[in-house]
């Protein structure tokens, strides 16, 4: 701003000192006194936006834009202002009318870039982004703004990247750090620290590759995750371990713990779907063993079926083993006070609160593992899948009748997995087993009613799966 006017210098100590009341009276005053000089209109338009007025700022600005149109400064002003009322059409033609003018306003295209995505052209914005940091390098707004456009494009690997430029520029910046933990919790999902570190799965997994594994054998593995299980292939003997891993920041995690573990020669990461893994391309030939550690808490949630068809038809020699060769999703009736608290709602501190019910949904993973559960049947394998002889796993529905062995309340199904490694191996996350930490939890199937059986009576479920999603109905309790 030029000091045309004594009362310049007054107005820039007012706004330096927040007192915008008086400094737009002053403008104003201004405004009246010198009607045809742009700077007191510009002035005015300035303080009332800073002040959240901007429907008022709007007239002084175009004011100012008509007495100078030849001030860049004057066209980027009145293009934020037309943001703020949500006018992004005019907002980008003012914006582009002070980079005409001044092409070297990082301001500027920084605006341009938020403009640009209100109106939906990521791309563009980007551009605009990323000419702010050329001008001005480690600037943390503009990296978080890349970031956010990067989501929008779901590049979330090069998002993860922007937010943590944006942190290294400004630590303490909040919605950089809540960006990235965002970002890491949609790429990572927490439950891989638990798998790592989960003895009995870890053992399980061991056992059977120290049977399966020789000095000639060439493994290919689904699901690489932090490769703890590619470098005990490799620490086994494997002579070639081939790896694949969807989320490429994983992969490059897994690739570096691979170097550091010192199977670099042995087990080749790849950052991609098995679906796209290719037979004289990523892998010399077909696998000797398939492994696969994609299971979900339901068992198929992961595409585990068409993951495992595809390989065993593409990437694995016929005859080769599959770890674990079979899989199965485990049920059974199920009872307990303290999980039922956990599931439904019937009468609390005095006052009946049963009609909540209708908006708890009727699958529920139990993520608490201190609570006791009450197994009122025996075990019943829901459905169950033959890896290694299986050659295809289509939808399937059936009806089981699983009798009740003990008295009890019943709130519904309990649903688990269980994984034959091998012939000899066996995990199982069982309820009746308690574990510091795991991967996998257990799903309950609530019924709309808890009901009280005896042994003798017979629950029948409605047992399906569409190759993704298993599901339990109860019919009937005869």
């Amino acid at each position: 701003m030029q000091n045309i006017h004594p009362e310049t210098q007054t107005l820039m100590r007012l706004v330096a000192q927040g007192q915008y009341q008086e400094a737009a009276a002053l403008a104003q005053a201004m405004t009246v006194s010198h009607p045809k000089e742009a700077f007191g209109w510009k002035a005015l338009g300035v303080i009332l936006k800073k002040v959240g007025r901007s429907a008022d700022a709007l007239a002084p600005m175009k004011k100012a834009v008509a007495l100078m149109p030849g001030d860049p400064e004057a066209h980027s002003n009145l293009g934020s202002i037309l943001g703020d009322l949500g006018r992004f059409d005019e907002a980008e033609a003012s914006f582009r009318r002070a980079l005409k003018l001044n092409p070297d306003s990082a301001e500027t295209y920084f605006h341009l870039g938020i403009a640009l995505n209100y109106l939906g052209r990521s791309e563009e914005a980007l551009a605009s982004f990323r000419k702010v940091l050329k001008m001005k390098p480690g600037f943390a707004d503009a990296h978080l703004n890349i970031a956010s456009t990067l989501k929008v494009l779901g590049r979330m690997d090069e998002a993860l990247s922007q937010y943590r430029s944006a942190l290294a520029a400004s630590p303490s910046l909040l919605a950089a750090r809540f960006g990235t933990y965002a970002t890491l919790t949609t790429l990572v999902p927490q439950w891989h620290v638990p798998m790592m570190n989960e003895p009995r799965r870890n053992k399980a997994y061991f056992d059977a590759l120290q049977a399966a594994v020789t000095p000639e054998s060439e493994v290919f593995e689904i699901g690489t995750g932090s490769g703890l299980l590619a470098m005990m292939e490799a620490k086994l003997g494997a002579k070639l371990v081939t790896t694949c891993e969807t989320v490429s920041i994983i992969a490059d995690a897994a690739q570096r713990i691979v170097a550091d573990n010192g199977f670099e020669k042995t087990v080749k990461v790849i950052a991609k779907r098995s679906n796209d893994i290719t037979v004289g391309g990523d892998m010399p030939r077909q696998a000797d063993i398939l492994v696969s550690e994609i299971f979900s808490s339901e068992l198929i949630g992961e595409h585990v079926l068409p993951s495992i068809e595809d390989a065993k038809r593409r990437l694995l020699k016929p005859g080769g083993r599959v770890i674990p060769a079979a899989g199965s999703i485990m049920v059974a009736l199920f009872g307990g006070e303290d999980l039922g608290r956990n599931l439904k709602v019937e009468d609390s501190f005095g006052f009946k609160l049963k009609h909540f019910n209708s908006l708890v949904p009727d699958k529920q993973q139990i993520r608490r593992d201190d609570l006791d559960v009450e197994m009122l049947s025996d075990d019943t394998a829901g459905f169950r899948f033959d890896f290694e002889a299986g050659t295809a796993y289509p939808p399937e529905a059936r009806t089981l009748r699983i009798p009740v062995t003990k008295a009890g309340r019943c709130h519904g199904v309990i649903q688990w997995i269980r994984l034959e490694m091998d012939k000899d191996v066996t995990f199982e996350n069982h309820p009746s087993q308690k574990s510091a930490v795991s991967n996998w939890q257990r799903c309950a199937y609530v019924f709309p009613e808890s009901i009280d059986v005896t042994p003798g009576q017979v629950a029948v479920i409605a047992a399906s799966h569409n190759r993704v999603i298993p599901w339990f109905v109860l019919e009937r309790i005869e």
